[in-house]
Order: structure tokens, then C-alpha cells, then sequence
């Protein structure tokens, strides 16, 4: 069946280039819709018809947005995707009550967020940036919205982006020492003395400052979003990792 079929990430890189930049994958949020004004007519005074007044009308509240399941983080259920973040995108399984599966055709193309949204924006302690993600408009699973494989896509790219050493001081002594350590065990995995090299020379990357903790565990909604960036409610994800 067509729906079933394991989807491939095949247009990513295994190792995107360290000038490849953040911008290509975030958009800025556009700008705040303005309050809707009602036109709201006073009483008439007794000594004449006033003209009508106009009021800002109070924002309603937004309505609430949901995670996909599978993106879900669910403490005590386990994770519904298996996935080691240092590891390629087409090594996503999606846990069922039987088995892990790839992830299929069908689960790439439906939306990340219920509503739909235009993008959303994914933090984590351990990342001293943000991650935007925004529908890619020549994927397979291109829609007008963010989709599951949106998030997984550019949660994969943006991982792979080469660090710069004054991004790399910007973390304590000790955390710098985790990330170097934890750049040449990941460089050590790689099969051939040859491939251990030409990673090595590319240097140290973002997925490395998750350090030991690179299982992913799913995302959770910062209520209040970041206001001070113009991130209203609903467009604001946590990034929950693990120890394997």
C-alpha cells in the first residue's frame, strides 16, 4: 500500500556543510495582526445623538495547539519515535504495539500541530540556538503547513551545522570539554579509518553539544511561547532528549 512504503529523506546530505546556514531552514515570524476594531456606538445623551466611538476589541484567546503524537513527549509512556539524533533521519522508527516501523509515506505528509501552523520553534537547555522550522516547499511531504516531516528534516539539518569556536566559548569550561569529547567519540563510530579522518576535519557540530543525552524523547508546548521575539503561544516547542 502507498501510505505504507518507508519514506526517504533523500535530498539530505550526510554531513551538510559547516557554511550551510541556519537562515535556509528558519523564516521570521511575520508581523503581530493588529486588533480588530468594532465600531461601538455610545447611548445617546439627552441632548443629542453622540457620534460613534471606536474601541481596540480585547484579543480572544487563541485556540489550543497539540503536538503530533508521534512527536509527543510522553513521560512514564516512552518515546514514540526511536531516533539517535547523531544518527541519519532514515533511521527513524516509529514504535506501535507490535514493532518499530520506518517511518512511512503517509506520516511524513501529515501536520506537525493541531491546528496546522506556519512554523514552529524548537528550544532546548542544551542548544544555546533555536530551531525554526517552516514547511519545505519541494519535499515529498511539502504542504502550506509545518508536517512530521518537517519537524524531523530540519531537527536533522540544523544538528549538522559546524560550530564556530566563539559559539563554542560562549559555553563553560566544562561543558567545552564535554563537546570536544563527545565530537571524537561520535568521529570513532565511522566505520573506516578514512571516513573517521574527513569527519574529524569537519569539526565539532551542534549535535554534538547534546552530549550523551542524544536519544530524542519528543516535544513539549512552552505555554506562553516567547513573546519577546514575537512567538506567540503554540509556536514554541521543547526538545526532550535521553541517555540511550
Amino acid at each position: 500500500m502507498p501510505g505504507h512504503h518507508r519514506v526517504r529523506f533523500a535530498d539530505i546530505p550526510s554531513t551538510p556543510s559547516s557554511t550551510y546556514s541556519e537562515a535556509t531552514l528558519a523564516s521570521s515570524p511575520g508581523p503581530s495582526t493588529p486588533p480588530s476594531l468594532l465600531s461601538t456606538p455610545l447611548p445617546p445623551k439627552h441632548h443629542g445623538t453622540s457620534s460613534p466611538r471606536y474601541y481596540p476589541a480585547s484579543p480572544l484567546p487563541g485556540p489550543t495547539v497539540h503536538i503530533h503524537p508521534v512527536l509527543a513527549c510522553a513521560p512514564g509512556i516512552g518515546a514514540p519515535l526511536t531516533w539517535d539524533l547523531t544518527q541519519l533521519v532514515d533511521s527513524v522508527l516509529v514504535r506501535t504495539s507490535t514493532a518499530l516501523r520506518p517511518v512511512s509515506e503517509t506520516l511524513v505528509k501529515e501536520p506537525a500541530t493541531t491546528p496546522k501552523v506556519a512554523s514552529i520553534t524548537i528550544i532546548s537547555e542544551h542548544l544555546p540556538w533555536s530551531i525554526t522550522v517552516t514547511p519545505k516547499q519541494d519535499a515529498q511531504w511539502s504542504a502550506p503547513y509545518v508536517t512530521v516531516g518537517d519537524v524531523l528534516y530540519t531537527l536533522y539539518r540544523t544538528l549538522r551545522l559546524g560550530v564556530t569556536t566563539a559559539e563554542l566559548g560562549t559555553c563553560e569550561y566544562g561543558h567545552q570539554e564535554r563537546v570536544r569529547t563527545t565530537y571524537f567519540a561520535r568521529c570513532a563510530l565511522l566505520p573506516t579509518p578514512e571516513k573517521r579522518q574527513l569527519e574529524r576535519e569537519k569539526g565539532i557540530k551542534r549535535v554534538d553539544f547534546l552530549c550523551e543525552a542524544r536519544m530524542f524523547r519528543g516535544l513539549s508546548i512552552v505555554p506562553e511561547g516567547n513573546p519577546a521575539k514575537g512567538l506567540a503561544p503554540g509556536t514554541v516547542w521543547r526538545l526532550h532528549i535521553a541517555r540511550p
